[in-house]
């Protein structure tokens, strides 16, 4: 049975299921040879699971404190090594190697260029509006840039990194209807803890082509563990997983 196709995934990834192992099918199972797991203690002399054996890449308990933590379903989440692997999987998944573009609003957040150079994207620059009062993005403008270039990502950083504007939830969800089947609007919420506003996570649960990022690195000071997330639509999060 093929996989669930979304319209913003790659066409030559719509029937990838990503990788399997007989591992993960018995999670449970002291001694997995297949895994190359060691079945002795380590260098810490304990044996301690958490170090000689595979985690699992979407541990269950910590899915779903991040979904209690957005107010999100489960099946919404996808964990990532901090946001930097939610941006990277969505150029992965929707852009195919060499082509493909992206629209971003500059200043903003380095990482979304850098994936998509890295990936052979373009990147289409619709800069922020200074009207005197503070910075804040042209949204006509990057729709219509969106549309022109058919590009698959638009990144809205919220609150903006280094600007601090936010993007009015009402933007945001006009945007996305204007997109409806063309691009996925990504909100990148890293600073979202500070700026007092609600999370585009709440216009995720009515529209298919919404993904927001969120971390822990922050506000919650645990960069070290590299925890973040990727609240999406299901059949979104679910092809960002088998492409992780």
């Amino acid at each position: 049975m093929s996989a669930p196709s979304t319209p913003f995934l790659r066409e030559d990834l719509r029937d990838f299921a990503g990788y399997a192992s007989a591992r993960m099918q018995v999670v449970d199972a002291v001694v997995r040879l297949d895994a190359n797991e060691s079945p002795w203690p380590g260098a810490d002399g304990e044996g301690s699971a958490w170090l000689r054996c595979y985690p699992d890449p979407q541990p269950p308990a910590l899915v779903a404190g991040l979904a209690g933590l957005y107010g999100v379903a489960p099946e919404r989440v996808l964990a990532t090594r901090g946001s930097d692997e939610g941006i990277d999987l969505l150029l992965r998944a929707t852009c195919p190697p060499g082509r493909g573009a992206i629209v971003t609003t500059p200043p903003t957040f380095g990482m979304y260029a850098v994936c998509a150079r890295l990936h052979g994207a373009r990147v289409l620059e619709v800069p922020l509006l200074d009207d005197g009062d503070g910075f804040r993005a042209d949204l006509q403008a990057v729709g219509d840039a969106a549309l022109a270039a058919r590009a698959r990502l638009v990144f809205l950083c919220s609150p903006g990194n280094p600007t601090g504007d936010v993007v009015p939830l009402a933007g945001i969800a006009a945007l996305a209807g204007r997109l409806q089947g063309e691009a996925l609007v990504v909100v990148d919420e890293a600073y979202g803890e500070y700026s007092g506003v609600a999370s585009a996570a709440s216009l995720a649960q009515a529209a298919d082509n919404i993904v927001v990022l969120r971390t822990l690195s922050k506000a919650h000071a645990l960069a070290g563990a590299r925890i973040g997330c990727a609240i999406a639509p299901p059949a979104v999060a679910a092809a960002l997983r088998r492409c992780q």
